[in-house]
């Protein structure tokens, strides 16, 4: 938010009249005060301000409300108040303020934030219309990254690239542009650039955890760049060894390789960095699956029924898990509950 916040001021007033008895607490005052002058636009703003940085927004509401009736012209507030209301799903109220603000002033981050709430509404072309317009009007690294994830999630992937490709070039350093341009990529079939792109995205910022999740996904797609892929999801997991998907996606890099004839310790790795993904994050089904599958092809199939049997319980609709579940219960002679997975499997399978 723009203005600065309640706790800021309170700090500034403590620092120039420092024999003042300390405010013991902070909402307290400023509900005095907003109490004292119902009418006054301060009052009332710095109050929202300071629900708004606790992030909640309902509370703020009230008050943003009525510091914009006490000062309509004040843009930040405004916009403050057409944010919250989007954020708590009053969209008609958030549609109000932003067009009472493009009246007095047409900005392209107005235009933006009506793409968000078209977006809420699910008006997919106004709400592509409208970030289209904010970002010929002010071509900002979020403006475009806005109007090519919306691109991107309504199947326009053509010109998806465009924007993204013009993005990158326009702001090089950004790692979500980059992002956006290997997923778009992707979604033509582009599998090379894609992996490529998303490479540099880790490099231009090896903590984005979204960037790593994105590349440890496509691990698989591009064997041009498998050993590039690797490297970085390699030292993802250094860096953040206690990230339960930084070594589930390292791991399925090494299980890729080792099946391509790549070293012999790759398996005993993975087996590691999966156990230590469940570890981390015992919910996470697919690295159960991925358990099982490793301790299948090692010949451990009691260890695999087990995996494969909590990632069954923790992901029902895992249609592979029931099948390979239900092989391994019909090689050893339990044929009712092979049936039962087979079942599931068969039932999974139509309704795709």
């Amino acid at each position: 938010m723009r203005c600065a916040s309640a706790s800021l001021l309170l700090l500034f007033a403590a620092w120039v009249s420092p024999a003042q008895t300390p405010v013991a607490n902070p909402e307290n005052a400023l509900r005095e005060r907003a109490r004292l002058s119902p009418e006054s636009f301060p009052a009332n703003r710095a109050l929202a301000e300071y629900y708004v940085q606790r992030h909640d927004l309902p509370a703020a509401i009230p008050w943003l409300e009525k510091a914009w009736r006490a000062d309509p012209s004040n843009y930040d507030n405004g916009y403050d108040l057409a944010l919250a209301c989007l954020q708590t799903g009053k969209t008609a109220r958030s549609r109000e303020v932003i067009a009472a603000l493009l009246q007095k002033k047409d900005r392209a981050e107005l235009h933006n934030l009506l793409g968000d709430v078209e977006e809420a509404e699910a008006h997919v072309p106004e709400a592509a219309a409208q970030y289209e317009l904010a970002a010929r009007m002010d071509p900002t690294e979020k403006n475009l990254f806005d109007l090519g994830s919306d691109l991107l999630l309504h199947g326009g992937f053509e010109p998806a690239l465009k924007v993204f490709v013009f993005g990158a070039g326009r702001y090089p350093g950004s790692a979500r542009l980059r992002v956006g341009l290997g997923i778009a990529h992707y979604s033509l079939g582009q599998y090379d650039e894609a992996v490529e792109t998303l490479c540099q995205a880790v490099d231009l910022n090896p903590k984005d955890t979204q960037a790593l999740a994105f590349l440890g996904k496509m691990y698989d797609v591009s064997p041009r760049y498998a050993d590039e892929v690797t490297d970085r999801l390699s030292r993802f997991a250094r860096l953040y060894p206690d990230n339960a998907a930084a070594n589930y996606y390292y791991a399925m890099s090494l299980r890729k390789r080792t099946q391509a004839g790549g070293p012999a310790g790759s398996q005993a790795q993975a087996e590691a960095l999966l156990l230590r993904a469940v570890k981390l994050d015992p919910e996470m089904a697919d690295a159960h699956f991925e358990l099982g599958l490793l301790y299948e092809d090692e010949k451990q199939e009691a260890k695999a029924i087990h995996e494969y049997e909590i990632a069954t319980r923790l992901r029902a609709d895992l249609q592979k898990a029931h099948y390979h579940l239900g092989r391994l219960y019909q090689k050893s002679g339990q044929e009712a509950l092979a049936r039962k997975e087979f079942q599931a499997f068969e039932a999974l399978k139509t309704r795709r």
